[in-house]
């Protein structure tokens, strides 16, 4: 069976400070994602909880009272339509700092956790991290890390696997030909088994990407084989990159041979 495009696990409202789009309300998610015949739509605003020591500046304000903004809007929606989830985007810093306390966790219906926003020097990656080999060992050990930590894998998401934000001063997507195809395949195999989903986030796949297609499909190709299941964020910061969504998704799920089984379901 065809894997179903009837789903956004990763979009973000204004209350996201990259975001800060007034239009990006719940209800104009909602409505978008009732117009596109999803299923189910998971808003995943940042968030660092002010119970974890050392946020970043950029980080603080967005704490799990600012995110829970948003909660009286989703209760008020309509219940016929896409199934509306209060989700986040937290931060993984390496050496087990997650942004996101472990008795915070019910608090969210889904959560995801990028290993790779390696744009945030001094915070998510260390400043010595300053050339493709480095970030791509950083990638595997963020990785390796984050399998090994107690979370609720059956609402966690690992996000956007290839991001531009992996090494943005240089070619981010050799960071991923170089990530070790051993050590790849040994922590998708544990994602596999705990349960996680593996994000095809479409903001990754934007035009262009096919030029360096095998890179780009490399590490979500080694998840697949080691079993993994998969879905869909369309990481939206606008409702422009909501509609774009599933005609970029359809293609990637083509290229990597997916099908309904391998489908992550929240």
């Amino acid at each position: 069976m065809k894997f179903s495009l009837q789903h956004d696990l990763h979009c973000h409202t204004y209350l996201s400070s990259c975001c800060a789009d007034p239009a990006m309300t719940p209800e104009m998610i909602y409505q978008r994602a009732k117009r596109q015949g999803l299923t189910v739509q998971c808003i995943t605003d940042h968030l660092w909880d002010a119970d974890v020591p050392g946020s970043s500046d950029w980080y603080k304000p967005q704490d799990i009272a600012h995110v829970e903004k948003n909660k009286a809007a989703l209760a008020s929606l309509p219940k016929e339509g896409p199934r509306m989830c209060f989700g986040c985007e937290t931060e993984y810093c390496g050496g087990g700092k997650l942004g996101l306390a472990p008795e915070h966790f019910d608090r969210f219906d889904w959560i995801v956790i990028p290993p790779n926003h390696f744009h945030m020097k001094n915070f998510t990656r260390m400043a010595e991290v300053d050339t493709e080999e480095k970030a791509a060992e950083l990638f595997l050990q963020r990785l390796e890390e984050i399998s090994r930590l107690e979370l609720p894998w059956h609402k966690i998401g690992i996000a956007h696997l290839n991001c531009r934000h992996t090494f943005k001063e240089g070619d981010y997507a050799k960071v991923f030909a170089l990530m070790d195809e051993m050590r790849l395949r040994a922590v998708f195999e544990i994602f596999a088994s705990r349960g996680a989903g593996i994000e095809l986030n479409t903001s990754g796949f934007a035009d262009g990407w096919e030029e360096r297609r095998e890179e780009h499909l490399r590490l979500f190709r080694i998840a697949r084989d080691a079993g993994c299941r998969f879905y869909l964020g369309s990481d939206a910061h606008s409702p422009e990159a909501m509609e774009v969504m599933q005609a970029r998704a359809a293609r990637v799920i083509t290229l990597l041979e997916l099908t309904e089984e391998q489908r992550f379901q929240l």
